[in-house]
């Protein structure tokens, strides 16, 4: 390897994600992935720590692709499951996707190379040493799509193998990525992706659509609401004809939304509890959580339960003040030595990206999108949370001031 090459790549490990930069270098990106992709024969996709719905569907649409091009593929997945999303896992079980935990053994499986989707940066990589072993390897194949752009995102495939733009969820580039496959395969006379687009592939799509879009809610731009009409339409066209009729099965990306956002029973307890540690300021309702409060609650929930209900608190509170929610809580010790914070913006508001937050506070352990972050603050520099939301408000309410 040359040293200009090699500069290049060193540099381009500390560069925040970029939109591809044409019509023209996305489709030679897309070729080289699709040659990858041809020559390979199985294969393990992954997505980023603490899933969310848009995440796991990628995963499982992008693997729908790989079983239909006839390649073995396997995801690797966190436990417990959602139970909101288990019908991902079916659908990974009637098409002969195998799913990987944390445990099994994978870095002798032999993989062609790995899939990485929705992951913003590689500390957000969802791995176990297996898998990290796996990604040290320069030999191995790492093919990216990710819609994170710019903040402190960063690279994570290989150069070249990077599908990185714009769009308002993981899903919606599989399935950009699935139509110029099958355009591909179309004219290479490969029959054996005749019945490409199925009904699970529909349904793993919407599922990521929906949920990261709120059914279209959270969109701002013109650009993401046209993509997103073009692509909810379809799929959703797709979907309603391919369920049977009068079944009990999900047949729209209506019926999709609802059962991704219904709370467990245990879930529901937990948000109740959650949602008592409220905190209000002009623009922002707080759910902070000390370290006993969420001792508390660990010893009754899941890590998987608090996750999903801090999303659905913050979005509910993000609502409710009609500018910003967020849920705050102490990481069980077994799992970190983390305060969580989950942000997320109303749908009616749009005057401040919250990436630029992370920017203007130093904060670099976190991430996400203009309208929802997540980041974590070790234990160590909070003293009492209180002290410290009363500062992290102050300063939200003066950037929101001086955004007007």
């Amino acid at each position: 390897m040359s040293h200009s090459v090699r500069r290049r790549q060193f540099a381009r490990q500390f560069a925040s994600k970029q939109e591809v930069p044409s019509i023209a270098e996305k489709n030679r990106v897309i070729a080289r992935i699709t040659r990858e992709l041809i020559k390979g024969k199985s294969f393990l996709v992954l997505g980023h720590n603490n899933p969310d719905a848009d995440c796991i569907a990628s995963q499982v649409a992008f693997a729908l692709i790989l079983r239909k091009l006839g390649k073995e593929a396997a995801v690797f997945i966190s436990e417990p499951f959602a139970p909101q999303l288990e019908y991902l896992r079916a659908i990974c079980r009637y098409n002969g996707i195998e799913t990987l935990k944390t445990g099994d053994a994978i870095a002798d499986r032999g993989f062609s190379a790995l899939i990485i989707l929705d992951t913003p940066k590689p500390d957000m990589l969802l791995a176990s040493d297996s898998v990290q072993e796996l990604m040290a390897n320069p030999h191995l194949k790492k093919i990216e799509l990710d819609h994170h752009l710019g903040s402190d995102s960063r690279y994570i495939g290989s150069q070249g193998y990077t599908l990185v733009s714009q769009a308002a969820s993981c899903c919606e580039l599989v399935g950009y990525f699935s139509f110029k496959l099958a355009r591909w395969a179309q004219k290479q006379g490969r029959g054996e992706v005749a019945s490409f687009f199925s009904r699970n592939f529909a349904l793993a799509i919407l599922t990521g659509i929906v949920g990261d879009s709120h059914l279209g809610a959270f969109l701002k731009t013109k650009r993401e609401k046209w993509y997103y009409r073009i692509f909810s339409s379809y799929f959703n066209r797709l979907l309603g004809q391919t369920t049977k009729t009068g079944s009990a099965n999900l047949s729209s990306k209506e019926d999709i939304y609802n059962a991704i956002q219904s709370l467990s029973g245990p879930e529901q307890e937990c948000y109740k509890e959650m949602a008592s540690h409220i905190h209000k300021s002009a623009s922002l309702f707080t759910a902070a959580l000390d370290k006993e409060a969420s001792r508390g609650l660990f010893s009754r929930y899941s890590n998987e339960v608090m996750v999903n209900v801090s999303k659905t608190l913050s979005d509910k509170f993000a609502e409710e003040s009609g500018k910003l929610g967020m849920v705050v809580y102490c990481d069980d010790p077994a799992l970190s030595n983390l305060y969580q914070f989950r942000l997320r913006r109303a749908a009616s508001f749009d005057a401040l990206d919250l990436r630029a937050v992370l920017a203007s506070l130093a904060i670099t352990n976190g991430g996400g999108h203009p309208g929802a972050v997540g980041f974590r603050i070790p234990k160590s520099e909070i003293s009492s949370i209180t002290a410290y939301l009363a500062g992290f408000t102050e300063q939200i309410e003066a950037m929101i001031a001086a955004s007007k």
